[in-house]
C-alpha cells in the first residue's frame, strides 16, 4: 500500500486553500508547519482539534480526501454543525491540530471487484481511494462500481474529477442518483433512493463483490441490512458512518 512523502515530526498544520466543492461544502488544503511525516491510506480519517478556545475544545474526525501522492493534506467537510462551521470560518494562514491519520476504511490491491456505496459527504474516502487508484494504474486490474447518491446535482460532491477518471476507464463506472430533483444531465439517471434493487440492476450478481458503505448513518445500516437480506456475508461489507 502507498505512503505520503510527507515527513513529519509533529501535528500542527496551516491552512493554504480553501476551494468550494459543492453547495455547503468545502475542501481545505493543509500543510505541515515543519519538516514532518505523514503517512495514511487513502480512506483513513485523521482527528482534527483548533489550537484555541472555538469549539469549545472538541475533537472531529474527518476523512482525508488527498491522496498520497499530494504534498498537502485535504479534508472536505460539509457545514453541518458548530464545528464544521468553524472550520468553514477558518482564514488562511491559520493553524490547526490534525491527528495521525485512523482507520481501516480501505480496499486491499487483492480486492478485484468492489462496490463503493456513498450518500453524499460519504464520498470523501472513495474519492481519495479512486483517485489513488487511478494514479497508480490499479484500475486496469481492479473493477470499482460507484453508487453515489445526492439530493439535487448542485450538492454533489467532485463530480468533473470523478468523470474525468471514469470517461477513459472501463474499470471504473460512476452511478449518481438523486433524491430530491431530476435534471437532464446525461449522466444522471436514477432520480430515486439508493436500495438493492438498484445495486442489483445495474451488477446483475451480488456475490463476490466487496461492497463498502459511507454516508449518514440511517443510509449506512439501511444499505447493511439489504445486502445482509440479499446474501451478501458480513466480511464483505465494510461501513462507515457519520453522525
Amino acid at each position: 500500500m502507498t505512503t505520503s512523502k510527507i515527513k513529519r515530526q509533529n501535528n500542527i498544520f496551516v491552512l493554504k486553500q480553501k476551494i468550494k466543492e459543492a453547495e455547503g461544502v468545502l475542501t481545505l488544503k493543509f500543510s505541515p508547519v515543519k519538516s514532518a511525516t505523514l503517512s495514511f491510506e487513502p480512506g483513513q480519517f485523521a482527528l482534527v482539534s483548533f489550537l484555541d478556545n472555538r469549539a469549545a475544545g472538541k475533537i472531529r474526525a474527518y476523512s482525508i480526501s488527498s491522496v498520497p501522492q499530494d504534498k498537502f493534506l485535504a479534508l472536505t467537510i460539509k457545514k453541518l454543525g458548530a464545528f464544521s462551521s468553524a472550520l468553514h470560518n477558518l482564514k488562511i494562514g491559520e493553524r490547526m491540530n490534525i491527528s495521525f491519520p485512523a482507520g481501516n476504511f480501505y480496499p486491499q490491491e487483492s480486492m478485484k471487484n468492489i462496490v463503493f456505496l456513498a450518500g453524499g459527504i460519504g464520498i470523501t474516502p472513495f474519492y481519495s481511494i479512486i483517485k489513488d487508484w487511478a494514479n497508480r494504474g490499479l484500475l486496469s486490474r481492479n473493477k470499482i462500481t460507484l453508487f453515489y447518491s445526492s439530493k439535487t446535482k448542485k450538492e454533489i460532491i467532485f463530480f468533473k474529477e470523478l468523470n474525468k477518471i471514469a470517461d477513459p476507464s472501463p474499470n471504473f463506472k460512476v452511478i449518481y442518483l438523486l433524491t430530491r430533483e431530476k435534471t437532464k444531465d446525461k449522466r444522471i439517471k436514477k432520480f430515486s433512493r439508493l436500495n438493492v434493487k438498484t445495486i442489483k440492476k445495474q451488477l446483475k450478481i451480488l456475490k463476490g463483490k466487496y461492497f463498502f458503505i459511507c454516508g449518514p448513518i440511517e443510509f449506512v445500516n439501511d444499505l447493511w441490512k439489504e445486502l445482509k437480506k440479499n446474501g451478501v456475508k458480513e466480511n464483505f461489507i465494510k461501513t462507515e458512518a457519520f453522525y
